[in-house]
């Protein structure tokens, strides 16, 4: 009988987590340029005060906001954490440097995930990386990759012209940052959001 009882828990749950949609990202920093240095990437997971009605959760579409034209004040957000992972059985958390990695239960459509990246080794102190990242394209699960990142103090990159398809079961974002360059914060229109406290 316990077995029973424990396969149907087992079923409802994988039921529950293959209706579920999801999100996962993996933002990595140039290896050649990162050797001996530490970054700490954190994410900030916003969106736009006014958003598009949702409709199906499955079905695709492409987002009519203007992201380039939002204010801060046309925005909220969390605050920025540096594990997106969930912890482990043990209850250990890996500390992570010169990568971030998150998953969890997410529906991405029309978030805009914001990115800190502030290097850890240097005995000065430089001002910290940005990266903006709109999600445009609807999909009950998205995978975005970001890599190759070169660090650029008191710069922000913001990623709206991206290799995003389609596959059988999610949305794929895959990015390379070598080569490119970023943006001054200051003056930046949404440069309150990037330098908000966590």
């Amino acid at each position: 009988m316990k077995v029973l009882v424990l396969s149907l828990l087992v079923l409802l749950y994988l039921t529950a987590t293959a209706q579920s949609p999801g999100l996962t990202i993996n933002v990595i920093m140039d290896s050649m340029k990162a050797d001996g240095i530490h970054y700490k990437i954190e994410m900030n997971i916003c969106k736009p005060k006014k958003m598009t009605a949702r409709g199906s959760w499955f079905s695709h579409d492409t987002s009519k906001i203007d992201f380039a034209s939002l204010k801060a004040s046309d925005i909220e957000c969390g605050g920025y954490f540096e594990n997106g992972m969930p912890t482990l059985i043990s209850g250990q958390e890996e500390e992570l440097f010169n990568r971030f990695e998150f998953s969890n239960q997410v529906f991405a459509w029309e978030e805009i995930y914001f990115f800190r990246i502030t290097n850890r080794s240097s005995r000065g102190w430089w001002p910290p990386m940005y990266i903006v990242i709109p999600i445009k394209y609807k999909s009950f699960r998205t995978h975005i990759d970001i890599t190759d990142i070169e660090f650029q103090s008191d710069k922000v990159v913001v990623l709206t012209d991206v290799n995003a398809f389609y596959d059988d079961k999610e949305l794929n974002i895959q990015k390379s940052l070598k080569n490119v360059k970023g943006v001054e914060v200051d003056g930046f229109p949404l440069e309150e959001i990037l330098k908000k406290k966590s």
